[in-house]
């Protein structure tokens, strides 16, 4: 009666065992490789914002807005990025931004976003409208039937700019 119950018991235990070990041993092989292909995209992302960029520096996030994930500066003083974290309609939206040194944006786009298609996304199409902009944002209003996320956008552009003026005369080289 015993065998009856415990040969099951170890076989299965046992299957349990070589089953984690396989994946354990696919994740340390692939970890590496997913690590860098998200790192590349992100290397590709701040490229797209300032193009002009030599190389990208990591900043102190010490004294930053809360929105604010990461900044990171230009080795060759070409700008700032920003990556920020906003609520919109459906959830959070992670936009990225660069700014100029002289406190205009160069560039914005959405990196990820769970808003509405179509609606919420007519946000995002318009990004081009922050180009050029400084600090007031004169001239960027919300968007009718989309509001929150006009607004979430607003407020991350906003939240960059803070950002910028914390770390714009600093020195991270």
């Amino acid at each position: 009666m015993k065998k009856d119950f415990i040969m099951p018991v170890l076989a299965l235990t046992v299957i349990c065992l070589i089953i984690a070990a396989a994946l354990a041993l696919v994740n340390n092989i692939t970890s590496p490789i997913i690590e860098a292909a998200a790192s590349e995209r992100a290397e590709n992302a701040r490229k797209e914002i300032i193009p002009e960029a030599d190389r990208f520096i990591l900043l102190d996030s010490n004294g930053l807005p809360a929105a604010v994930a990461e900044a990171y500066g230009t080795a060759n003083n070409t700008g700032f990025i920003f990556i920020i974290n906003s609520n919109g309609y459906g959830g959070e939206i992670k936009i990225i931004c660069g700014i100029d040194p002289e406190g205009r944006i160069i560039k914005s786009s959405v990196l990820a976003h769970s808003e509405t298609q179509g609606l919420g996304t007519i946000v995002f199409d318009r990004a081009v409208d922050y180009e050029g902009l400084d600090k007031n944002l004169e001239g960027i209003d919300a968007i009718s039937g989309s509001t929150i996320t006009s607004n979430a956008y607003k407020y991350a552009i906003s939240a960059a700019f803070e950002a910028f003026e914390t770390v714009k005369e600093g020195s991270y080289e």
